[in-house]
């Protein structure tokens, strides 16, 4: 009995991270509903892209013939997030049955379902960054991690204010890519590459530009051309397996080309039209530091994941081929989109997936900073109180912009110098301030920035 007890105390020890969990759990259950977005609640979060996303399922289940055309040849996105939210479609409809509720697609069981699908989606993300990060890190480096990626940045925001956007639903994909990635690299799991075809392709679906991710497996632990080419070489001794992964993750792509053919006409078909890239004017700096939506601004948390990157060359070598080349590329794409502020968000919304893959030179420069001092036992812990000190710090002010943002202190799309500098640390407004502070924003002009014209004030 005495060592069952201290089997399971060894346990909890070794295992600390699992209480971020429970705690993240509860705090789920708390708040919820607490930072609803949207500006018709009854509707809420069946607004905007979300409304698009989604439209497929309710027309496809309780629309008419000509609702049903007029919806898969009018909407602009394409099937892969109408996929991911099926589960809690099903979940709703089957509340909406049994309670007397529209089965309509958007009476309140649907927003129900769709919501808490969204908050478990990202706790799930989570939890498989946790397994990912335990193959490197110590379970300290990990906790610490954890609550930085999610508590420190817009995950937090696009989790429980508008969580049914395509982020956290791709942060988990993310996730999953790794750890299928990790076991198939490490520990020879070929089988995965089954899994990793399926994912990598809904992953595409969804978003084309996070394509990137599929070269993890490739660039990860390689440090040379040779390396890569052992690599395929390797794969390529199991072809059986590979053929079907590819066709796996063909599939849902010829999902989506079956509808456009069915219902347009032609198998490919550029449903954004006019909206596309500028590949020879990539807006970085802008993308990176403006007052608009720079992402290490309002993320500046990603300021480690940074450094982290650089460190991994000496620290963390078997991720530093793959790091550098994704960070890049990744920046340099989404900098080149038409609009690279990318509408309405909070912050630079569009890399909130790529968390999945920033936490790991994120929690490297944890992990130097918390085991800096490693003889000085005074000044190791003078150190850690100071390095967990700045992260709250860092945490304090993205919880705050969340909330001025959900309170629109924060612009959805015009925020610039002079806005940002006075509501910095704003809470409390004087009778007048709010519509003040609408005087100060600059929307960009869609219309100009549709020609090139790139918005660089």
């Amino acid at each position: 009995m005495i060592r069952i007890i201290k089997n399971i105390c060894r346990y909890i020890i070794n295992n600390s991270s699992l209480y971020f969990f429970v705690f993240l759990i509860i705090f789920s259950f708390d708040r919820h509903h607490r930072l609803e977005a949207g500006a018709n609640p009854d509707m809420a979060p069946f607004e905007y892209d979300v409304a698009e996303y989604y439209a497929f399922l309710p027309a496809l289940f309780y629309g008419n013939t000509e609702h049903i055309d007029q919806t898969f040849i009018n909407n602009k996105r394409t099937i892969g997030m109408a996929i991911m939210y099926t589960p809690a479609f099903y979940v709703g409809d089957l509340i909406a049955r049994n309670t007397g509720e529209l089965q309509n697609g958007y009476s309140k069981p649907y927003r129900w379902a769709i919501r808490w699908e969204s908050i478990i989606i990202c706790i799930l993300g989570l939890f498989i960054c946790r397994k990912n990060l335990l193959l490197f890190f110590s379970d300290t480096v990990v906790t610490i991690s954890l609550v930085c990626i999610f508590f420190g940045t817009n995950l937090f925001y696009y989790t429980y204010s508008a969580g049914e956007l395509p982020h956290s639903y791709l942060f988990f994909l993310y996730a999953a890519f790794i750890f299928l990635s990790l076991k198939l690299i490490l520990e020879d799991r070929y089988k995965n590459l089954l899994w990793l075809g399926l994912i990598g392709g809904m992953i595409t679906l969804i978003r084309p530009t996070d394509a990137l991710i599929l070269l993890f497996p490739l660039l990860f632990k390689t440090g040379s051309l040779n390396k890569v080419k052992a690599r395929i070489t390797t794969t390529l001794k199991h072809p059986y397996i590979l053929i079907v992964s590819f066709l796996l993750f063909l599939f849902p792509l010829i999902l989506q080309l079956s509808i456009w053919k069915y219902f347009i006409g032609d198998f490919f078909f550029y449903s954004y039209k006019d909206e596309g890239f500028f590949f020879k004017d990539p807006q970085i700096i802008n993308f990176l530091f403006s007052y608009r939506k720079g992402w290490l601004l309002y993320t500046p948390l990603m300021i480690f994941s940074f450094i982290g990157i650089l460190l991994s060359k000496k620290y963390l070598n078997d991720f530093f081929i793959f790091l550098l080349f994704f960070t890049i590329s990744n920046i340099y794409i989404l900098s080149c989109w038409w609009d690279w502020s990318f509408g309405g968000s909070f912050g630079c919304r569009v890399l909130i997936q790529a968390y999945a893959i920033f936490i790991f030179p994120l929690a490297l420069v944890i992990s130097c900073l918390w085991n800096l001092f490693k003889t000085q036992k005074i000044q190791k812990s003078i150190f850690r109180i100071f390095v967990t000190t700045v992260l709250a710090i860092i945490i304090k002010l993205n919880l705050f912009q969340s909330w001025q943002y959900r309170w629109h202190l924060i612009h959805w799309c015009g925020m610039n110098e002079k806005a940002y500098k006075y509501v910095f640390l704003k809470e409390n407004l004087k009778e007048g301030e709010l519509e003040y502070i609408q005087t100060l924003v600059t929307p960009p002009d869609t219309y100009k920035m549709l020609k090139g014209e790139r918005d660089l004030k």
